[in-house]
């Protein structure tokens, strides 16, 4: 009887916790595609400002490390006209969260055609309960 008891009580604890590690993946995914998205689509980097923290860098496609400011001020050398956000992974460890994915672009960027599939990753940290981006890597991917 003990041990059921036990049980009992430990299955809700079991179900909510993943049901909130489900809820945290799922925002960190819209999250994600809606950064990519309003960025490099639409030009708008009032989001990425929004969540980007101060500290931000960005290891962009030819190995070059840019920081906040850098980046936001990139989004004038792209012309997009479509994006596409795949998510192959997303890891989530306390306030830390990693979303690995493939992103896929039609345009140009510095009046050069992107690459075809571009690998990346963003790293994000929980502050104050909202989710801030901390870090991003892109990587071209060899067709």
């Amino acid at each position: 009887m003990k041990n059921l008891l036990i049980i009992l009580l430990i299955i809700p604890f079991a179900i909510f916790g993943q049901d909130s590690d489900e809820n945290q993946k799922l925002e960190l995914k819209e999250l994600n595609e809606y950064l990519f998205s309003e960025y490099a689509l639409k030009k708008n980097t009032k989001p990425l400002n929004e969540t980007a923290t101060d500290d931000f860098i960005l290891i962009a496609a030819p190995g070059m490390i840019e920081n906040k400011k850098q980046a936001i001020d990139g989004v004038v050398n792209l012309n997009i006209s479509s994006v596409n956000v795949t998510m192959d992974k997303i890891i989530i460890t306390g306030d830390v969260g990693i979303v690995v994915g493939i992103l896929e672009m039609k345009g140009t960027i510095m009046k050069r055609p992107v690459p075809e599939k571009i690998r990346y990753s963003s790293t994000f940290i929980k502050e104050d309960g909202k989710w801030r981006l901390k870090m991003r890597t892109m990587t071209p991917m060899r067709m």
